[in-house]
């Protein structure tokens, strides 16, 4: 399932950057964190891809989505400029970042290449 979290939430599950100053993910699961907007057709396009990808991987990878416009600082702190913006989040690596609709072939790949999920 994704979920949408909010400020508080991407603290507590991805990274706390009020207690760390340069970029750690901690986590022992890989992740997905998609930005959107509810006015965003392209958004809602992608939708159905994400939900797939959290129903296939459920327990190996979480999934994530965050509105801009309701947590813009976080939308700040990886630059994202266009929406939908999807960051491939894996222990010890640097965030993989996407923009735009990624087709179904083009996330598989990703999860496989930069999450080793297959």
């Amino acid at each position: 399932m994704v979920e949408v979290i909010n400020t508080d939430k991407f603290k507590s599950e991805v990274f706390d950057f009020e207690t760390h100053k340069e970029w750690v993910f901690e986590k022992e699961q890989p992740l997905i964190l998609n930005f959107f907007a509810t006015w965003c057709g392209p958004c809602h396009m992608f939708a159905p891809v994400l939900d797939d990808v959290a129903s296939e991987h459920a327990g190996k990878l979480k999934v994530f989505k965050m509105d801009i416009d309701a947590s813009p600082e976080i939308a700040h702190l990886f630059g994202v400029k266009s929406v939908p913006t999807t960051l491939f989040l894996a222990p010890g690596q640097e965030p993989a970042i996407a923009s735009g609709v990624l087709p179904r072939e083009s996330m598989k790949q990703a999860l496989e290449e930069l999450l080793g999920i297959s």
